[in-house]
């Protein structure tokens, strides 16, 4: 079973809050057209939803989970876990699970932190989790990057603790990491769960690697951001060239990937591996 995974959040979510009323808000017709690939090619799907969707667009997320899929939590601010206080954390997360419990979305148990800022620097973030009744968080990318990422992170699912983030436990939060292809003999890996990697990469070596990921009898665990697949959103000078590099390439590669490959929503895969160990 693969798992497939979009954060659900609008195009300007990375600029400062105070400025996303200026914004057009585009969210609906992009989060419409992934829902129509995923009942073209009968795959399932976690939406990892931003509060400012779920209080602008009820309707949105509630049809996301009449058709199936499952609804996780985005947080509030889209800030990245560095720049907040384990206080501050919980603010958000009880904002973000309220706002969807008040549209209806009654289960809650996957956590996305934007940006994946889960590291060794904020693990303190997954005792916030644990005391929230999460089941599962999906942040943590077992690469090296400037911007985010834990190398020796285990690449599988896995019981993970805040003292340190790299020893699976035998109970507790699970972790579900994004994929990465591990390079034969050099011991790195390379990010290719999707999102810019979907657009930056050649799609035979990303189906390469999700194969090699399933053949091992692990889950290929992707994501992908519904602003991706617009490639007419607006341009500005506060983004890095990384926010728009070849936008034009994600939606048919999107579609060759839902085509070439079955997907899941995490709990889902979750129910599984429980089912497996009782």
């Amino acid at each position: 079973m693969n798992v497939l995974q979009v954060d659900v959040e609008p195009w300007y979510c990375d600029l400062p809050m105070d400025r996303w009323g200026e914004c057009t808000d585009r969210v609906v017709e992009n989060v419409e057209t992934i829902l129509s690939l995923l009942s073209e090619t009968d795959n399932e799907a976690t939406f990892f939803v931003l509060e400012e969707v779920a209080n602008n667009h009820p309707d949105l997320v509630r049809r996301i989970r009449d058709e199936g899929h499952e609804v996780g939590s985005h947080g509030y601010s889209h800030r990245h876990l560095s720049e907040m206080t384990p206080v501050e954390l919980e603010f958000e997360i009880d904002r973000s699970v309220e706002t969807l419990r008040g549209i209806g979305i009654d289960d809650v148990d996957g956590f996305r932190a934007p940006k994946f800022s889960l590291d060794r620097s904020t693990s303190w973030a997954i005792d916030v989790l644990e005391e929230r009744g999460f089941r599962y968080d999906s942040s943590v990318f077992p690469v090296k990057t400037p911007l985010y990422g834990i190398p020796s992170a285990p690449r599988r699912p896995y019981r993970i603790g805040s003292e340190d983030p790299t020893v699976p436990l035998k109970d507790g939060l699970w972790e579900v990491p994004l994929s990465t292809y591990r390079v034969p003999g050099a011991g790195v890996n390379v990010p290719v769960a999707g999102g810019f990697y979907l657009r930056a990469l050649p799609y035979r070596f990303i189906a390469h690697a999700l194969r090699r990921r399933s053949a091992a009898g692990h889950p290929a665990v992707c994501y992908v951001h519904p602003w991706e697949l617009d490639p007419s959103i607006p341009r500005i000078d506060e983004y890095a060239w990384f926010h728009y590099h070849r936008l034009g390439s994600a939606l048919g590669k999107f579609r060759r990937l839902l085509g070439d490959f079955e997907f899941t929503t995490t709990e889902r895969y979750l129910d599984s591996l429980d089912a497996r160990d009782g």
